[in-house]
């Protein structure tokens, strides 16, 4: 089977000067804004995601209000709009006339991964919720010059400077931003121009799931989702990798062909399955697949959080999914072979050895398989998963399921002012 991944249709140069030819539709946004008078009780919720993760966790937690506000999901497409049919959910079309005039009467708009989540003409003067979608370990936003690129046109004087300030113009209304734990407060704020009492570390809601049942009940759970996609699963170890996108630049952790041959055999070997699950912006040709080794992504299981507990071995590089996945303490091992070149393009807000260990460097395939093959002395696998629950210790603070509640809390309290 033949999988490619392709995400060269998208960058931040063509997204920010996308934003900057609509300063238009701000300014007419703005000057509606200014004549409404907001509903505190119409919340209005949109995820690039869709009905998934930390949007549909704060769903959730908002319709257990009593009295619950009037919830509306902001779609962005068909597969959003069959979701939110499929799940009796009140919708909306994002870019529609009443997206915009939904969004203009919200007293709460929540957003996952930017502003435009929710149609983003429409949102001046609501209380903002920002669901964000990991936690940070690569520099976002304000702090990543890749963020802000805007490609040849960055040599125009005075744009650069406005991409910024527009970007600091729609962060900075922001209310409400739950983070896994204190240590990532001050890099968000950074990130997006907050203070931290707007960057609380009250627990990320898309996090909740993870903590809904014992291991033994969230595992079940897990690779029954994932039989569903490898219908002969069974027993085997399951080992996922998960890198995170290049921003536009081809993936290099794309195994070679003598590294799919490689796979192939450990896996047959020590009675292993791989899976590859790109990122869904990802640059490059992924074509391999077998019973052993398989390339899923993003379209056939969209949601990553239920499948981490079924996870046996974890193989990841800057995606903050290291973070989630601490909660098994089971092994993680971080291919990186552009660790220079990514620290010095996107950047890292925590020294790489701090999360990989002084020797959890891996810098390819061979490497990662030679480690595995390690794990016949139970001492050394025992060192790997006191490095995950380090990480689990050290970044995931709440533990009780109910990140959505203290965030939705929050919101309330804001709204009583």
């Amino acid at each position: 089977m033949r999988t490619p991944v392709d995400g060269s249709a998208y960058s931040f140069a063509s997204a920010n000067l996308a934003k900057l030819a609509s300063v238009p539709h701000y300014l007419w946004g703005a000057f509606r804004s200014s004549g409404v008078r907001r509903d505190p009780m119409l919340w209005v919720i949109g995820s690039d995601f869709g009905l998934s993760d930390g949007g549909w966790a704060f769903y959730q937690a908002a319709s257990r209000l009593d009295p619950a506000p009037r919830l509306v999901w902001q779609v962005n497409g068909e597969r959003q709009r069959a979701q939110a049919i499929a799940a009796g959910v009140a919708w909306v079309d994002r870019e529609s006339n009443e997206g915009f005039e939904l969004a203009l009467r919200a007293g709460v708009i929540a957003v996952t991964h930017g502003l435009g989540d929710v149609n983003r003409y429409a949102q001046r003067g609501a209380l903002i919720v920002q669901l964000w979608h990991g936690s940070p370990l690569k520099k976002l936003n304000l702090d990543s010059p890749s963020v802000l690129n805007l490609g040849a046109a960055g040599r125009i004087p005075g744009l650069a400077a406005l991409m910024r300030a527009m970007y600091k113009a729609g962060t900075k209304s922001i209310s409400v931003f739950p983070v896994a734990c204190p240590e990532f407060v001050t890099s968000m704020c950074t990130a997006f121009a907050l203070s931290p009492k707007q960057v609380l570390s009250i627990g990320e809601p898309r996090g909740d799931q993870l903590f809904t049942g014992t291991p033994a009940e969230l595992r079940a759970r897990s690779r029954a989702l994932w039989e569903q996609t490898i219908a002969d699963l069974g027993d085997r170890r399951l080992i996922l990798q998960a890198p995170t996108w290049r921003d536009g630049e081809v993936d290099p952790t794309i195994p070679s062909e003598a590294d799919w041959a490689r796979l192939e055999a450990f896996c047959e070997r020590t009675d292993s399955v791989l899976v590859i699950r790109p990122h869904p912006k990802s640059v490059g040709d992924y074509h391999y697949s077998s019973a052993r080794v398989h390339v899923i992504d993003g379209s056939r299981q969209p949601e990553i959080m239920p499948l981490l507990w079924g996870v046996d071995v974890l193989v990841t590089d800057y995606s903050s999914i290291l973070f989630d996945y601490s909660v098994t303490e089971h092994p993680i091992l971080y291919l990186a072979p552009d660790l220079e070149h990514y620290e010095a393009t996107r950047g890292l807000y925590i020294d790489y050895t701090d999360i990989c260990g002084p020797d959890g460097l891996l810098r390819t395939w061979d490497e990662v398989i030679a480690r595995m093959d390690g794990w016949t002395d139970p001492a050394a696998q025992a060192v790997e998963k006191a490095q995950t629950r380090a990480t689990f210790d050290r970044f995931i603070t709440h533990r009780d399921g109910l990140n959505s509640e203290r965030t939705v809390a929050r919101v309330l309290e804001l709204l009583a002012r």
